[in-house]
């Protein structure tokens, strides 16, 4: 006879069976996920972890990792729990133990009033709980011929001190417009998980690149600083670094981004992660500043309004003009109803997605997608 229980939360004297299970499945390191994923499994945040136990031991998990994304107006940001984690016992799969633990954590975030939430993964598998691709990045390719078959080691370029480079590195990453927003001990989580490894541009202009390190094909996760910092910080890792390969991921709209573009041998653009909404009113609202910059700095003067709305649920009136952007909640049918998923591609997806839908709608055309970004450090 089997003894089940669950989905609930994990208690603290449960989380190292927790992460057993999960080091089974995801993690082969000393240290395994605790130290791959330390902001995401905190021992002291057993309540991140939900868990289905059966047969007195934990059979399956997913995790809802709180994160705060900056819009990119000054204040203005979006709670938005990433999914982590989803593991179920290879004994015990079958049972609909992940649709029970996402439905509960759907639950919580409907208690809490969280907006979004965000994962990666199989699209396929995912869509039927309403997440859908969203975003953009950039992965830039980078070789010695980058910079014409001779890189340059530089002694401005030093290894990252937690206590000499810190609060530099977090001052740089919490200028950037776009971001999870972290204090700066969550910057010193971040920047000394394992499988990272940061290199400092130690000059007058201080810049940083925190790049994986399993592998002769490494990865830029994050970065910040000045441009003359990126440059020599490039040519110094393509002539130190025995690298096959060298690529970043980069958000297309930052200022550094021509950095890249202008050394990469090739490139090629793909969604960045995958959105759930799970209040449209909530989430306009949280981007309300952002919708209204772009649409001021596109200098049209219409003036109108457009209905968005989620079929059989809720509907958002955006009202615009040509000094403003308001956002309301709706009461008659929206202009443009959409399935959960759809409307994640229409406010967040690449420019193609649903195209046709923005056509012809002044502040649909020139306002979206909106931009958001979590730098690869920080996936969960």
């Amino acid at each position: 006879m089997t003894n089940s229980n669950g989905p609930r939360l994990a208690t603290p004297e449960e989380f190292s069976e927790m992460m057993g299970l999960l080091d089974r499945y995801f993690a082969y390191e000393r240290g395994g996920m605790q130290a791959r994923l330390p902001f995401a499994y905190d021992p002291d945040h057993s309540d991140h972890h939900a868990i289905i136990v059966e047969d007195d031991r934990i059979v399956s998990h997913i995790g809802a990792v709180p994160q705060t994304l900056s819009t990119g107006i000054d204040g203005e940001t979006v709670e938005c729990w990433g999914i982590s984690g989803v593991a179920t016992d290879r004994r015990y799969r079958g049972n609909g133990y992940m649709s029970q633990l996402l439905e509960f954590w759907f639950d919580r975030m409907a208690d809490e009033e969280i907006p979004l939430t965000e994962l990666s993964g199989n699209r396929q598998r995912y869509a039927h709980f309403g997440y859908e691709n969203v975003g953009i990045e950039y992965r830039y390719t980078l070789t010695e011929r980058s910079f014409d078959g001779d890189p340059t080691a530089s002694e401005t370029v030093v290894s990252y001190d937690v206590d000499v480079h810190l609060e530099t590195l977090h001052r740089i990453h919490e200028a950037e417009p776009y971001r999870v927003v972290r204090g700066q001990d969550g910057s010193r989580t971040v920047l000394g998980q394992c499988g990272l490894e940061t290199f400092v541009y130690d000059g007058d202009d201080p810049a940083y690149v925190t790049l994986s390190r399993e592998s002769r094909n490494r990865t830029i996760e994050e970065f910040g600083g000045s441009e003359r910092g990126l440059e020599t910080l490039l040519s110094h890792l393509l002539a130190i670094l025995d690298l096959n390969e060298l690529t970043a991921r980069v958000p297309p709209w930052h200022p550094l981004e021509p950095v890249f573009s202008h050394h990469s041998r090739f490139w090629t653009a793909r969604p960045h992660r995958k959105f759930r909404i799970n209040d449209l009113y909530a989430v306009l609202k949280a981007f309300e500043g952002q919708l209204e910059k772009r649409w001021l700095e596109s200098e049209r003067m219409d003036r109108g309004s457009v209905g968005l709305g989620i079929a059989g649920g809720e509907s958002v009136r955006v009202e615009y003009g040509p000094d403003s952007v308001s956002i309301e909640r709706g009461s008659d049918r929206p202009e443009v109803e959409l399935e959960r998923t759809t409307m994640s591609s229409l406010l967040f997806g690449m420019h193609d997605r649903c195209a046709h839908l923005r056509e012809g709608n002044p502040l649909l055309e020139t306002a979206l997608p909106l931009r958001f970004f979590v730098w690869a450090s920080e996936h969960v």
